[in-house]
């Protein structure tokens, strides 16, 4: 099972835990998309800090309510 929150925006939410080829984990927070096709979007620098290989770049909007 999964276990995550709902936001205020009445997003679902689930912690992430990415491992480097150290074996390092971080943890990233993800929105769970209904419409997912198979891509992963991370922030740019845990990209940098994983050592990966971009794939592709693409614009994003971050929305945010007050």
């Amino acid at each position: 099972m999964i276990a995550g929150i709902v936001n205020a925006d009445f997003e679902a939410i689930i912690s992430l835990s990415i491992c480097d080829s150290e074996g390092n984990i971080y943890a990233q927070d993800a929105v769970v998309d209904t419409g997912f096709n198979g891509w992963l979007s991370l922030p740019p620098d845990l990209i940098d800090q994983l050592n990966l290989k971009w794939k592709r770049r693409g614009r994003a909007i971050q929305q945010f309510s007050f």
